[in-house]
């Protein structure tokens, strides 16, 4: 009963998203991309949408927000799983690595988030790693981010190193 007076809210689900997808140095034109998000507890199957590089190999997502009420529940669970992935038949090697994976919380964009997701810099043949972010202004306290991602933010990375050095490993 007290669901029906649940009001929706604006969940901001993936930050608008800019990169370029290279092999070897060399740029990809023309592959399709797949992102697609999973708000745990708040929807039974992730939900994809698609673009294709130009000859650049440059590509775009526009911002996704979405209404929910799941906000507003008693203990809501308030994780969205996103994710950046090769769509492509010719690349079928790598279409399991990871262009952007991460789990999100709360309703609003991540601001470590939105950064990395505006600049991102791929080449196929860089290894998968974990890239780990240290939110030392997270409302509850400090809170650690994991992203997947065959991406590479160098100047970024060097402020988490210097990060851990004053938060510690977790």
């Amino acid at each position: 009963m007290l669901g029906l007076f649940k009001k929706s809210v604006d969940v901001e689900v993936f930050p608008a998203v800019s990169g370029r997808i290279t092999n070897q140095g060399e740029a990809l034109a023309g592959v399709k991309l797949k992102r697609g998000y999973h708000y745990v507890s708040a929807m039974e199957e992730t939900a994809w949408d698609y673009t294709v590089t130009d000859s650049e190999g440059r590509f775009t997502f526009p911002e996704l927000t979405m209404k929910s009420k799941h906000p507003n529940s008693l203990f809501p669970s308030i994780i969205i799983i996103q994710m950046i992935q090769l769509d492509d038949a010719r690349y079928q090697k790598y279409e399991d690595a990871f262009i952007w994976g991460a789990k999100s919380r709360g309703i609003k964009h991540i601001s470590y988030f939105i950064e990395r997701l505006s600049m991102l810099d791929c080449d196929l043949e860089s290894p998968e790693m974990v890239h780990e972010i240290i939110d030392e202004e997270f409302p509850s306290g400090s809170v650690r981010y994991d992203i997947r991602s065959i991406c590479r933010w160098p100047e970024l990375e060097a402020i988490e190193v210097e990060k851990r050095k004053v938060y510690g490993e977790w």
